[in-house]
């Protein structure tokens, strides 16, 4: 019983001394300044390190920059975000790293501790590891921006022709572009864990299907024809078709080596026809083909305002080729319901006021900018007096009264080409200025003047550019015959108009009467009486 007794007592003491020696041994490991051995922040074995050695070490390591540098996703289409490592709670503050890799085995459980310091030997710790509180929401959020982002890049899998560039372009995936939200999420976990700044990721659930390159060819395939001009008489022009070829086979090749999201281009072979539509709405009212200037400078406010609602009726007008302007048609009766105002006139050989008094110096003004331009005269009448703007010969009188006859002004578009007419009224300097816009063909003369000095008593010089350089240029102007009546001016005058085509040498190279040719071979003379 002694022997049995004393074990016990030996066995006693030997737990008290083992006992003690594990709470001074959780005691120490407990309450000691540095971390316990096998502890690693991540690649990096900080055993046996204080705080400060900790953090200097994981500095010098680069842990430090991590925490403060993003990490750059890209994906599809260039699309690219950046990742806040600290906010994604992948990546943990230097700070907190420390503070995690000294409490392993330093919290209060003394007995705990202990056995964790015997648990390293066999498993070491790394503090990066084990559950990481990713902030799911917030990668999320990014992922869903990127995505919509690239979406609406994608054009929905059309294609697009570039004739200028000679290309066909289309997006590799469209809108059958899927991706794996998760494993997008997974892989930018997995990046920041090992430290990188860069990630790509381009993978998608399934291949894109391959576009139908044959279909695209037979559509897009055809022969250039020139553009041209509609056989309406209205000149609309229908554009030209760009001829276009490309290789079946290079297409597909250059599908299936593009990565899904990239925009694959595809050689075209472009046919450009020689005539476009732009060629030809830009020949249309580019020349000036005639213009005449008169002045107003007594007329008074009525007088300014009908020549005002004259002009703006006939601005822009255009007259196709074999069409007949008619003056009185255009601008309409002259009546107070039209807005046009008493002003003096010609009326029944005397002046008085009338409504609309001063439509004729429009009428006059646009003849003598026809006959400068070619255009044929199909009626036209003069003055019963000389008017104060216009020398004899060129004016152009018209009359819509209530009794009597209709005198109008009409010319017919002889050019093989819409002509335009385009006012100027200038109520500041009292003038009216009428110009005809048309297309000068090869055979026409290029005028560079219209020259009114040599028979005009009001003198107007027009030079204008040449319209081809390469062309010569011509002066065109007006001259005036003029006989008394017996050979007695008192009573009045009879005149023949000339328009006279000179070149630049100044030889009269066309000559051409205004007045109407009569059946027994002579011309119709204009006649002015003289003011009572």
């Amino acid at each position: 019983m002694k022997k049995v007794g004393a074990f016990f007592v030996y066995l006693l003491a030997v737990v008290v001394i083992l006992g003690m020696a594990g709470l001074f041994a959780g005691y120490a490991v407990t309450n000691g300044e540095k971390n316990l051995s096998y502890v690693y922040v991540g690649d990096v074995n900080v055993s046996g390190l204080t705080r400060d050695e900790t953090e200097a070490l994981l500095t010098s390591r680069g842990w430090g920059e991590r925490e403060g540098t993003p990490l750059t996703v890209t994906s599809f289409r260039g699309e690219s975000f950046e990742v806040d490592p600290v906010r994604s709670g992948v990546v943990i503050p230097l700070e907190k790293l420390v503070e995690k890799a000294y409490a392993v085995g330093h919290d209060g459980d003394m007995i705990g501790n202990l056995l964790t310091a015997v648990k390293v030997y066999r498993h070491p710790v790394d503090v990066t590891r084990g559950e990481v509180a990713v902030d799911t929401d917030y990668l999320g959020g990014l992922i869903d921006t990127c995505l919509s982002d690239v979406r609406a890049s994608l054009d929905g899998g059309e294609y697009a022709v570039d004739a200028d560039a000679s290309v066909l372009t289309m997006v590799k995936g469209g809108s059958e572009l899927h991706v794996d939200r998760q494993d997008f999420l997974n892989a930018i976990v997995t990046a920041l864990r090992s430290g990188q700044s860069e990630l790509r990721y381009t993978k998608v659930d399934a291949e894109p299907q391959e576009p139908d390159f044959e279909a695209i060819h037979t559509a897009l395939q055809q022969e250039p024809s020139n553009a041209y001009f509609t056989d309406d008489g209205t000149f609309t022009v229908v554009d030209e078709v760009v001829g276009c070829e490309f290789d079946v086979q290079q297409a597909r090749d250059l599908w299936n080596t593009a990565q899904p999201g990239d925009t694959v281009t595809v050689p075209l072979t472009i046919s450009r026809p020689e005539v476009t539509g732009d060629f030809l709405r830009g020949m249309l009212y580019r020349d000036l083909l005639g213009a005449c200037l008169t002045k107003f400078p007594n007329s008074g406010a009525n007088r300014r305002s009908n020549l005002q609602l004259c002009a703006s009726k006939i601005d822009g007008y255009i007259v196709y080729p074999g069409e007949t302007f008619s003056y009185n048609e255009v601008v309409g009766a002259r009546t107070e319901e039209a807005g046009f105002l008493p002003a003096p006139a010609y009326v029944d050989g005397a002046e008085k006021d009338e409504i609309g008094g001063g439509a004729c110096q429009i009428s006059s003004t646009l003849y003598a900018a026809t006959a400068f331009a070619g255009l044929e005269t199909v009626e036209r009448a003069n003055h019963v007096f000389k008017v104060s703007y216009m020398q004899r010969g060129t004016d152009a009188t018209v009359t819509i009264p209530a009794e009597g006859k209709v005198i109008d002004f009409k010319f017919r578009n002889n050019k093989p080409f819409p002509v335009k007419i385009v006012t100027d009224f200038n109520n500041d300097e009292s003038t009216i200025n009428i110009e005809i816009w048309g297309t000068l063909t090869p055979s026409d003369y290029m005028p560079v003047e219209f020259d009114n000095s040599y028979g005009w008593e009001h003198d107007y010089d027009r030079h204008i550019d040449p319209a081809y350089p390469d062309r010569p240029g011509y002066t065109i102007k007006f001259s005036v015959e003029t006989w008394g009546f017996e050979d007695d001016f008192s009573s009045g005058y009879r005149t023949l108009t000339h328009r006279l085509v000179i070149d630049e040498n100044g030889s009269t190279v066309e000559d051409t009467i205004l007045n109407p040719e009569l059946p027994s071979g002579g011309y119709a003379l204009d006649t002015y009486y003289q003011h009572p």
